[in-house]
């Protein structure tokens, strides 16, 4: 009974002795804390052709949903910028991939997907729950 004593009581010495801190150094942001956002409001891509892209965002800006979008960026943005398109070039189809969306100090938010054709400015809307493009009439009875 004595000997089983002795052993719990090691037992406990040797838990209570054990430390739970750990000395390990923290590891280090590899960016600096006042390294400023390299984001800056508007346009994040800019291709050859800057009339197309005018012309694009243009037609882009005409969509009801689209103001609405922009109109809530700039209140959140403090007026400080609307909303964002990031273009890209055109494909074999002769459409360019156009996001448009919220572009924050931290990342890109894309609200919207259009594909637009250069040759007659056709608008197509991306729709992630049916993976296909539709027309922005079709888009917009999925709104309602």
């Amino acid at each position: 009974m004595r000997n089983l004593f002795l052993v719990s009581l090691l037992f406990v010495f040797a838990a209570c002795n054990q430390s739970s801190e750990t000395k390990d150094e923290p590891v280090k942001d590899s960016v600096a804390a006042d390294a400023k956002p390299v984001a800056e409001p508007g346009y994040i891509h800019r291709f050859g052709d800057t009339a197309l892209e005018n012309k694009i965002t243009a037609a882009l800006l005409q969509l009801p949903f689209v103001q609405k979008s922009n109109r809530y960026i700039d209140s959140i943005s403090d007026h400080k910028h609307g909303i964002s398109f990031m273009l890209d070039s055109a494909n074999i189809s002769n459409e360019i991939s156009v996001q448009a969306g919220y572009n924050g100090e931290q990342r890109f938010e894309t609200y919207y997907h259009f594909y637009v054709n250069t040759k007659n400015l056709d608008i197509k809307v991306y729709d992630p729950v049916a993976d296909k493009k539709l027309t922005v009439k079709e888009y917009l009875k999925t709104l309602k």
